[in-house]
């Protein structure tokens, strides 16, 4: 089974889209009374909570890398690392806005 999802690609899509489902989450679980995105962005920012809330979001998809390192699944980690990477520079541009 895990051969199957040892793939850079996937890793790559899981590592795109997790963040952006975990920033979702974070959105319908506290503050769902804001419309989404555009309230819910604006709110962070004027709160300057923007960074922090994306940065919590990457650190969940790298505790998905560290069990991927635990099942051997190296290929599955490189592509989540590389979508960290490019989480990364979206919070440096956030921050430099």
């Amino acid at each position: 089974m895990l051969e199957k999802i040892n793939k850079l690609w996937i890793g790559f899509l899981f590592g795109i889209f997790f963040p952006a489902f975990c920033f979702f989450c974070f959105w319908l679980f506290m503050h769902n009374q804001l419309s989404f995105p555009y309230g819910f962005i604006r709110y962070l920012r004027m709160g300057d909570m923007l960074q922090e809330v994306v940065i919590a979001c990457i650190i969940a998809s790298l505790a998905v890398f560290y069990i991927s390192l635990n099942k051997k699944i190296f290929d599955f980690g490189k592509g989540l690392i590389i979508a960290a990477f490019l989480y990364v520079g979206l919070v440096l541009y956030i921050s430099l806005l």
